[in-house]
């Protein structure tokens, strides 16, 4: 006589962090993958912008670590520089020598947009011929999603504001230290700004999209270890932050088809940073 088979086990509560994952990862990623996963990039196939994209990048990261990142190569531009406005007007070389130092820190500006958004937006347009807007220039949803963000930031932002009291913190911010006033701070801060959206258009951008058409959410898989690796040299808190930073922001830029949720948090974070540190030497008096 065969006997029925076992009542199957009544399963408990799920648990939450199982819970938490397959509803805010999981089924993210789901989606990320109906919407993302195409034959074609504009006019070149999946696979071939995913190759494509994977060599631009290596060699973008390989000359901003050894040329964009060299101090010396950013001092010898900006005397360059200094040299040309002086052959154009004595004025202006006197003006551009008296603003050496900003002029160092806007050839790293320089650097940064050439590597992570002049040449990739021109392998976009020339090879993929497709639109900037198509891999994630456009806001689309990102207004929507808006509070998301300021959320994000919340925690960021009470931490720098409890770092700004320790003389650690004044000692390496700001990042740029003004030197004729205000101005040249302000000039400083939108060149930063650019600086982090240049490096979100790379990352969360053409990476994201030029990955994601051959391999979906696992984009942002491929996408988190080059961007943990630019952090090498920085803190290891903050080099094991960036890769949960890339799965958040990663996940959050393919869902919306924008990187501005990204470009905001940071620039947020390096502004308040930077006037965090400004505030709180003025009030010391240094």
């Amino acid at each position: 006589m065969l006997l029925p088979p076992p009542e199957p086990a009544t399963l408990g509560p799920e648990p939450w962090p199982q819970r938490l994952l397959r509803t805010h990862v999981a089924e993210r990623w789901r989606r990320i993958d109906a919407q993302e996963k195409t034959p074609r990039v504009g006019r070149v196939s999946a696979r071939t912008a995913a190759v494509v994209t994977a060599i631009v990048a290596a060699v973008m990261v390989t000359f901003l670590r050894f040329t964009v990142m060299d101090r010396a190569v950013q001092v010898s531009i900006a005397t360059l520089v200094e040299v040309a406005g002086a052959a154009l007007h004595p004025s202006l070389g006197d003006l551009l020598r008296r603003q050496h130092l900003l002029l160092i820190n806007l050839t790293w500006v320089t650097g940064c947009f050439t590597c992570y958004f002049a040449v990739p937006g021109l392998v976009v347009h020339h090879v993929f011929g497709a639109r900037l807007a198509d891999f994630y220039l456009a806001p689309r949803a990102y207004f929507r999603h808006l509070p998301v963000y300021m959320v994000l930031f919340l925690p960021v932002g009470l931490l720098v504001a409890l770092a700004a009291r320790n003389p650690e913190f004044l000692d390496a911010y700001p990042f740029y230290a003004p030197h004729q006033g205000w101005l040249d701070l302000a000039v400083w801060e939108l060149g930063y700004a650019v600086q982090f959206l240049s490096l979100e258009f790379f990352f969360r951008g053409f990476l994201l999209k030029g990955f994601g058409a051959e391999m979906g959410s696992m984009a942002i898989v491929a996408m988190v270890t080059p961007y943990c690796m630019i952090h090498f040299g920085k803190p290891l808190p903050e080099c094991l932050g960036s890769v949960v930073a890339g799965l958040v922001l990663g996940t959050l830029a393919m869902q919306t088809r924008s990187i501005w949720g990204g470009v905001t948090i940071h620039v947020a974070v390096a502004w308040s940073m930077d006037g965090a540190a400004v505030w709180q030497k003025a009030s010391l008096g240094r």
